[in-house]
């Protein structure tokens, strides 16, 4: 995937949040290509609003990721309607809802990748699908072996496994088997929830142990700065030099 030429280690890019361009500035200043911003549709009542700032974003050469809102699987339309409005080039959906955006914005010229959001589900192997506004109130969820869930996104035509909430580190072992069958379908794998500056690299580590050549973690409430309620350049800092870390003396 050509966004990982400029990647940390030529494999990792930071997904981030912020509440302002300047931040949003300030984490493209810090790191270029190798961060996206995530703009969220449940914080834009009027998606006209919302696709505007996508566009000032873009006119600063920002890299934004469109989205739901802490995975808010009733807003999954509406992440779409935002991002057929301003084509970012990269829109995280629920499941089921995937290869319908994939297929609208290919219809209308976007080359957006779209990922398809899945929950661990207590055992490593087995995966949820259930991330839709049903699916997801299903009781147990809808597991299925992780290898079907990714042979099932292939199909799909998605490129991308957004796995969430992975609690930080303390779902290793799912993560690990996650990161399995995505490095063997070579796709790029998005960890997402509870990831800090304190345990990002532990978790892009065990997704590149795997074989996983394409990972972008996602790392929102634990930049930001409570004060402000934007991020902080600091906390980004960190958690893009505890990333850099695995990659010293590899000649990435």
């Amino acid at each position: 995937m050509e966004w990982f030429e400029h990647a940390i280690g030529g494999s990792v890019i930071l997904n981030v949040q912020t509440s302002s361009l300047g931040a949003s500035l300030a984490a493209h200043q810090l790191l270029g290509r190798a961060v996206f911003v995530g703009v969220m549709a449940r914080d834009y009542p009027n998606l006209a609003d919302g696709a505007a700032y996508i566009g000032r974003l873009h006119e600063a050469g920002i890299q934004v990721s469109a989205g739901l809102g802490d995975g808010s699987p009733d807003e999954w339309e509406r992440a779409l309607q935002l991002a057929l409005a301003a084509r970012p080039p990269h829109l995280n959906q629920i499941f089921s809802a995937a290869a319908l955006s994939q297929f609208a914005l290919r219809r209308e010229g976007a080359h957006t990748v779209v990922n398809a959001m899945i929950r661990p589900a207590g055992e490593p192997g087995i995966v949820s699908l259930g991330t839709g506004p049903l699916s997801g109130r299903m009781a147990g969820g809808v597991r299925v072996p992780a290898d079907a869930a990714i042979a099932m996104m292939c199909e799909m035509g998605i490129v991308s496994v957004k796995l969430f909430p992975i609690e930080g580190d303390l779902r290793l072992d799912e993560v690990r088997a996650v990161a399995r069958a995505v490095a063997a379908a070579d796709m790029m794998l998005e960890p997402t929830g509870g990831i800090t500056p304190d345990n990002v690299a532990r978790v892009v580590d065990a997704c590149l142990a795997e074989g996983v050549r394409c990972v972008m973690p996602h790392l929102y409430g634990s930049l930001k700065d409570p004060s402000t309620n934007d991020l902080d350049i600091a906390r980004l800092e960190r958690a893009a030099r505890e990333v850099e870390r695995l990659f010293a003396g590899s000649g990435a």
